[in-house]
């Protein structure tokens, strides 16, 4: 894997590159670097040229500017492939990343061949208020300090973050992870992402609550998969997504991947990269 910044109007974008053959960009969930995609990574480099910017804000690329937005989050995909000089690439966006790649898909359709755009079923929800409420009760705690001074604001976000890095440091399953160290070594690398991403943390919630999903959705022009994540707690509230998905554009398709309850920051597809590295293979080759 090679490393390497990009310069544009958004300052310097960090890139992990690996790989040859067809583009295909990568962007995770809020907070998250290149570092949540090592394995996905090393499975997807033998057949295409993998791209994972940090997006501005997260790992070891510059702060995003004032109000930013989707949008803008896209637009550093854009610089990433203005940079290195590609003209279009497929893309993989998982939560946060989903409402990138269809803002990307809109705002820069000669960009983008093919759309995967996957998340838990909260992430997916088209209806922009519905999506919203989904959301605010996984972040709400973010907000709670709007109506403090700077000085305690400040001091909230750190209680907060700190709460959220806990909760990963310090979570049970870890020792009894068959993965054995590498399970320990991931939850190392998520810590390190949350205290990079937590200065713009809650921006990053405000410009998503600010985007209307299923609006761009319906204006896609791309070959887009909706890859949906189902948990049993989520099948009850806000319940299954892809139906609605597919009503709001035709000819995507839908795929369903499982995962057990837990907090939603802990949902990253990690252990099921085999299986998602064979579907964006068929997907992109076949």
């Amino acid at each position: 894997m090679r490393r390497l910044y990009v310069d544009g109007p958004l300052g310097q974008v960090h890139v992990t590159m690996a790989g040859s053959g067809p583009p295909l960009v990568l962007v995770g969930s809020a907070g998250r670097s290149a570092r949540v995609f090592h394995g996905l990574i090393e499975l997807m480099a033998p057949h295409f040229t993998v791209l994972v910017p940090d997006l501005p804000g997260c790992g070891n690329s510059d702060p995003p500017p004032a109000g930013f937005s989707m949008p803008t989050l896209a637009q550093a995909v854009v610089q990433v492939l203005d940079g290195l000089g590609i003209q279009a690439a497929h893309f993989y966006g998982f939560q946060t990343g989903n409402k990138i790649g269809a803002a990307l898909g809109v705002g820069w359709p000669q960009r983008v061949l093919r759309l995967v755009l996957a998340g838990q079923s909260h992430s997916l929800v088209p209806d922009k208020h519905g999506r919203d409420s989904a959301i605010l009760g996984n972040v709400a705690h973010y907000f709670d300090a709007a109506e403090m001074d700077d000085s305690a604001r400040q001091a909230q976000l750190w209680a907060t973050g700190f709460r959220r890095i806990s909760d990963i440091w310090w979570d049970g399953r870890l020792y009894s992870d068959p993965r054995g160290w590498a399970a320990f070594e991931r939850a190392r690398e998520a810590t390190v992402d949350r205290v990079q991403a937590l200065p713009h943390a809650v921006a990053t919630y405000a410009a998503n609550f600010a985007y209307d999903l299923g609006a761009d959705i319906a204006r896609l022009t791309q070959p887009t998969l909706f890859l949906e994540v189902a948990t049993p707690a989520e099948d009850i509230t806000p319940g299954r997504q892809g139906a609605k998905l597919l009503a709001l554009l035709q000819g995507a398709q839908l795929e369903t991947f499982h995962e057990p309850d837990g907090p939603s920051h802990a949902v990253t597809l990690e252990r099921q990269y085999p299986r998602l590295a064979g579907l964006l293979r068929r997907l992109i080759l076949e």
